[in-house]
């Protein structure tokens, strides 16, 4: 009877841990990146690795073919420097994607993690869990929506809104979602303008579930390691509140509180090995796009072109949000971090035998070293981070206005 509740219990926590991964997990497992259970059929492996096949198919005929165009076959460098945002972006998040496949065992160790740490705590913490995965839910939410929104616009209405051009020779140039060049292929011939123009919108949804996707793995990261630090926020006030409890237990206790704290910062070690190049990577893009995509909003409201204009808007809202979104994020674990300095430092440790409260003193020292993600050890992933970053974009957005 008591095996029947614990797996019933056990079943429920199971169903409420995949619940809380649902701002993660489709979109990783959509990518190919998800690690399967052992028991896995052969099936769903051989689907991953065609998944993964497919996906960097796709973002290479993008991305490959672009580039060629903008360096070799586009002649204006004011049209060059309008055009090649899309290709660096697909390119940036290629390699995201590419160092997700490659850790995809660190995925596998902070699941499995995540899944003990559920199982083997109290509802109470289980419900903090909980707390933490709505509001990466509704981070993530956002996130793709403007992401997927604003590449929709990007890859389908504008090119569709636009008018053929027609050359002085009298042949029609239809427009695709990004220029590119295939030298055996003329893309203006049916059925290759109808395949191309299918194939780069589908690369485009690939490159904004990577995007999706990696938020996601940043915010799981973060949010749960949210929780643990909440969690032994509440063992160290419970400490030394208890003034009347033996020696022994609150040995004991002290203990614990150490391990869990070594427990989190090793869990944090983990996730930052992967999550360190996602955010250096998104950091550095969105830095870059930004400029890009303001001088583009320059270029055509000289030109006066309205469509084009708001679509620009568009994907300058939702590469500033989603850099902001990643800044955030670290912004989440710096300030939980600060709390459990700020717990330490307030601790009644007077109350304490001598010796306890030596290891208190220990804690409120550790507590002083802030836990947080950087991004390659280069700069902190932080709002003042954001900050900067939009200042840089704008000044070389300034530096391209001057120098074309």
């Amino acid at each position: 009877m008591m095996k029947t509740k614990e797996a019933k219990d056990e079943k429920g926590i199971e169903k409420d841990l995949k619940q809380s991964l649902r701002y993660v997990e489709p979109f990783i497992m959509a990518l190919g990146a998800w690690p399967l259970p052992p028991e896995s059929s052969l099936c769903m492996k051989i689907l991953q690795r065609v998944i993964r096949s497919i996906i960097i198919s796709l973002a290479l005929f993008f991305v490959s073919p672009g580039f060629y165009y903008v360096f070799f076959k586009e002649k204006s460098n004011k049209r060059k420097l309008q055009i090649i945002t899309t290709y660096i972006n697909s390119f940036v998040q290629l390699i995201k994607y590419i160092i997700i496949l490659y850790r995809m065992k660190d995925i596998r160790i902070l699941s499995e993690e995540i899944r003990n740490d559920w199982l083997h705590s109290t509802e109470e913490n289980r419900r903090l869990f909980r707390e933490n995965a709505k509001i990466g839910e509704r981070v993530v939410f956002i996130a793709a929506f403007t992401l997927y929104s604003g590449g929709f616009c990007y890859r389908t209405i504008l090119p569709l809104t636009r008018s053929s051009i027609v050359l002085p020779n009298n042949i029609t140039i239809r427009i695709l979602p990004s220029p590119t060049y295939l030298p055996f292929i003329n893309e203006q011939i049916t059925p290759y303008y109808e395949i191309i123009f299918v194939l780069q919108v589908l690369s485009g949804f690939c490159i904004y579930t990577v995007f999706s996707g990696a938020i996601g793995i940043m915010m799981m990261i973060c949010l749960h390691t949210c929780g643990l630090i909440r969690i032994l926020m509440d063992k160290l006030v419970d400490l030394t509140d208890k003034s009347n409890t033996s020696e022994e237990i609150i040995q004991e206790k002290m203990a614990n509180i150490v391990e869990y704290h070594g427990k989190i910062k090793k869990f944090l070690s983990n996730g930052q090995q992967l999550s360190e190049y996602i955010s250096f990577l998104e950091l550095f893009n969105g830095a870059g796009i930004v400029c890009l995509i303001g001088y583009a909003v320059i270029v055509e409201w000289e030109n006066l072109n309205t469509v084009t204009i708001v679509v620009c808007f568009t994907l300058l809202t939702t590469f500033t949000f989603t850099c902001y979104t990643i800044c955030s994020i670290g912004q989440l674990l710096l300030d939980e971090s600060n709390n459990l300095a700020q717990t330490c430092v307030t601790l009644n440790w007077y109350r304490l035998p001598m010796k306890q409260a030596r290891y208190v003193v220990l804690m409120m020292i550790m507590s002083n070293d802030p836990m947080k993600l950087t991004a390659v050890k280069v700069m902190d992933v932080s709002l003042s981070t954001f900050s900067d970053i939009m200042k840089a974009s704008m000044g070389y957005l300034n530096m391209l206005r001057n120098v074309t």
